[in-house]
């Protein structure tokens, strides 16, 4: 039970005491587990380089953050290649949170290549969340760590690429 509380960032006393039941406890872990993967990404979304290379790099860096809560939880494994239902909740709620990263990058994206008006931000995030929610399945692969980062790469240039080309 401490370990439950502590994943759920609460203190040391009884679980319950805090949660009504075990739905409230798994809430609150997922929380804190999309906190620990938006908080660096909104960082990066925020740095001054200059966005095309901030892109690049938010889909490595999403796909090693995603690897990290794997490790962390190797559960998410099983319940991810058997398509449950909590597994899809929690990645709704993440893209939800990236969604809000993503949209203003874009934004800042467009605006600096002078790129076509017809091509919108929020379709542009879209679009790249799809590109990167299609990798995540490789988690369930030997190796498939390695293959995420690098199909992130390659979603990354091929939809600047596209966008650029306009």
């Amino acid at each position: 039970m401490e370990t439950i509380a502590a994943a759920a960032g609460r203190g040391r006393r009884t679980v319950y005491m805090y949660f009504r039941n075990k739905a409230q406890i798994y809430d609150a872990v997922v929380e804190k587990e999309i906190r620990q993967i938006t908080g660096p990404l909104s960082l990066l979304a925020r740095s001054d380089e200059e966005p095309g290379t901030v892109l690049q790099r938010y889909g490595e860096k999403r796909m090693q953050l995603l690897g990290d809560l794997v490790m962390r939880n190797p559960l998410l494994i099983k319940d991810f290649s058997q398509g449950h239902s909590r597994i899809e909740k929690l990645r709704d709620k993440l893209q939800k949170a990236e969604m809000q990263i993503l949209i203003p990058l874009f934004r800042r994206y467009l605006t600096e290549t002078e790129v076509s008006e017809k091509i919108s931000p929020e379709d542009c995030a879209w679009l790249y969340m799809g590109m990167l929610r299609g990798n995540d399945r490789l988690f369930t692969k030997t190796d498939g760590l390695s293959e995420a980062i690098r199909l992130s790469s390659i979603s990354s240039w091929l939809l600047l690429r596209a966008i650029s080309g306009s």
